[in-house]
């Protein structure tokens, strides 16, 4: 998740870490509504029993995406069956995407190629170098709910210069006010530029991980815009919450098999967590190793399936909707090591609002909406980190922040001593000492 030709301020209006000045929709406008599903005199709330029937799944169903020429009545069906698992799963597998498989494979290529550099030319990217938390993250270095993630990868990001570098129309254009600089949020320390290996080094890397970000950022604004449409809203709903400007993150990840003997805690390539924002697609290969919680607290194999990308709901669509979409736990499990045992590739992709957002539970659902499992009493939690330990922050500046202070603390300790995360995950700026 560099300044470049995907990243650039010239390339925002399609690039996915790019600033467009404009959030277009990418399908043309129908005004329609879905039907009510919920017969006549029903209550929008489901009963106990009903509720426990339809929290739990076995396997994550598979949507498939209709073209954008589709027929009102195609859409329709599809924001129907994308409402029922939104609301009771949260987790999905999307074919028909539109990616094609040139671009997913040679993403994937790419990916390989880099992780099988010498480990000093990787380390010449580290995120450690970062104030913002982009570069290569060598194996064990990253950490989920304390405990060190089994995996490598390269985080990136929207291209940005750092808060209080622009001058003149370079500062216009990104908003900053050059009196005021030095008195950002505390969340601007998320922005600034990506770090991408030397072409010489891994040639064509950067030209096809751009290429997969990109037509990733097209998708996530047609899935924005149905999903939309799901909950019985306008198309157009989210948008604000973009306002052209997505915070849009990405990684590539090398999970190695098991280290030989490991202990069951260092035995995830990644632990158990929700992602933080709006929206999340995952490329993987067919290693497998992906798992998602049920509502029996069962962990659900995501095996790859061919010719799909895996979609997951983030905390910002969880407390938009007051609970009614599911930000669902999610882990990676490492394989046992042997001989020849393949590392799992993928490439995560977050598609997150303005990182100036404020998100707030809507005021009421649309009538519309049926409650198949028990409301929760507190939308603004998820249990991923333990009871109390992952408060979702209505600011999505700061719960981008939470989840990456959380994570990489050696970036932390170098660049942000001032800032302090808490219990909650927020994250507090403690004045310098006099």
């Amino acid at each position: 998740h560099k300044r470049g030709s995907v990243m650039s301020t010239a390339a925002l209006s399609s690039g996915p870490c790019a600033t467009a000045s404009t959030y277009a929709s990418t399908s043309r406008v129908r005004a329609r509504r879905i039907a009510p599903r919920r017969p006549s005199g029903a209550s929008p709330r489901a009963t106990e029993a009903s509720a426990a029937a339809t929290s739990t799944f076995s396997a994550l169903p598979v949507l498939h995406l209709p073209d954008e020429d589709c027929t009102p009545e195609e859409e329709e069906a599809f924001c129907v069956r994308l409402r029922d698992v939104c609301h009771t799963v949260g987790f999905f597998y999307v074919a028909n995407h539109g990616i094609t498989p040139k671009v997913t494979v040679d993403v994937l290529e790419a990916s390989r190629a880099f992780f099988a550099l010498p480990h000093d030319v990787k380390q010449g990217i580290a995120n450690v170098n970062s104030p913002a938390f982009r570069g290569y993250v060598r194996l064990g270095a990253e950490n989920t709910a304390g405990r060190p993630d089994w995996r490598e990868q390269i985080e990136m990001g929207l291209e940005a210069d750092a808060p209080g570098g622009e001058t003149g129309a370079e500062a216009d254009t990104a908003g900053v006010d050059a009196d005021t600089a030095g008195d950002c949020p505390v969340y601007d320390v998320l922005v600034g530029p990506n770090q991408w290996p030397e072409e010489s080094a891994c040639p064509g890397f950067r030209r096809r991980v751009t290429a997969f970000l990109d037509d990733a950022a097209r998708l996530s604004r047609r899935l924005m815009e149905l999903l939309a449409l799901s909950l019985d809203l306008p198309r157009d709903f989210f948008d604000d919450d973009f306002r052209g400007r997505p915070n849009v993150q990405a990684k590539i990840a090398s999970c190695p098999t098991a280290p030989e003997g490991s202990p069951r805690a260092s035995s995830f390539g990644v632990g158990a967590h929700t992602d933080s924002g709006y929206l999340s697609l995952l490329l993987q290969d067919d290693v497998g190793g992906l798992q998602v919680q049920n509502g029996d607290g069962e962990w659900i194999d995501a095996r790859p399936i061919d010719g799909t990308l895996v979609v997951n709901l983030g905390e910002m669509l969880q407390l938009r909707t007051r609970g009614y979409y599911l930000a669902t736990p999610h882990r990676v499990v490492s394989k046992a090591s042997g001989a020849g045992s393949p590392s799992r590739l993928s490439v995560p992709y977050f598609w997150n609002p303005r990182l100036d957002a404020v998100i707030e539970p809507m005021e009421s659902l649309p009538e519309t909406l049926t409650w198949l499992r028990p409301e929760p009493e507190d939308v603004a939690e998820t249990g991923s980190h333990g009871s109390g330990g992952n408060r979702l922050i209505g600011e999505y500046g700061l719960n981008a922040l939470k989840s990456l202070a959380r994570s990489h603390p050696e970036v932390m300790a170098r660049h942000h001593p001032d800032l302090e995360v808490m219990r909650d995950g927020s994250v507090v700026r403690h004045a310098p000492r006099r």
